[in-house]
């Protein structure tokens, strides 16, 4: 079977963290590259393997030793340009590595991909499928709350449907949540008999006034979707 001889994870921020602890505890061996002195010093002080490097020279990732066909490597930065500019810099120096980095938004994760990223850890996404499994599963992953809710403004609302709002009459897939920045987890369908019903994609769920919508999304783009919902 084949095995990764190591993980190798860019970022000891928030994110980083979180990702080196769920992975360490999954079995994983995990070395930690970062490019600020504090990330060192608090990984000494924790007794991990990290080292500091400088993310934007070629030479300095070149002294890792990456083994493209064995090593994992994970873009964790809390910043998404350094992220973005770490995957371009690694796939230009390892074509065939397995490359994952974090997003936290749809536009991120598009940039990510032409850049030559092989999976996203999308947290915007992710909190649309923790959400889901919160309301039918209550053993939630602790790192998606840790990621996902304590570190970024994401949040969750319940938003009525009303006669007057350009959503009444109107299928699921007519609506442009995406666009409104928003991801649609549940409706709870009045016809129904307030029955909650799981947003998939085989289903084309019809809205009608009266129905409560689940979503999450930043404050900003619930703050639109509700005055947009208000003009009708």
């Amino acid at each position: 079977m084949y095995r990764h001889s190591a993980i190798i994870l860019f970022g000891y921020g928030s994110f980083g963290r979180q990702l080196y602890k769920n992975l360490c505890d999954a079995g994983h061996h995990v070395r930690v590259v970062t490019g600020l002195d504090e990330y060192v010093e608090r990984g000494k002080q924790e007794q991990i393997d990290i080292t500091k490097i400088n993310i934007k020279r070629n030479d300095d990732l070149l002294s890792l030793n990456i083994n493209p066909e064995k090593d994992l490597l994970y873009c964790a930065m809390n910043k998404t340009a350094n992220n973005l500019f770490l995957v371009l810099s690694l796939r230009t120096l390892y074509p065939k590595a397995n490359i994952i980095s974090i997003s936290n938004s749809f536009e991120n994760t598009r940039k990510l991909k032409y850049a030559g990223v092989d999976s996203v850890i999308d947290l915007y996404e992710a909190t649309a499928r923790r959400t889901a499994h919160m309301l039918t599963k209550p053993a939630v992953t602790k790192a998606l709350d840790e990621i996902i809710y304590n570190h970024n403004d994401l949040k969750m609302a319940e938003i009525t449907l009303t006669k007057e709002t350009f959503m009444d009459g109107k299928n699921v897939s007519e609506i442009p949540f995406k666009k409104l920045g928003v991801i649609l987890i549940a409706i709870i369908d009045k016809e129904l008999g307030h029955e909650l019903i799981f947003t998939d994609h085989r289903i084309d769920h019809k809205l009608d006034a009266g129905d409560v919508l689940v979503v999450v999304g930043k404050h900003e783009s619930l703050a639109k979707l509700q005055k947009k919902m208000q003009e009708g």
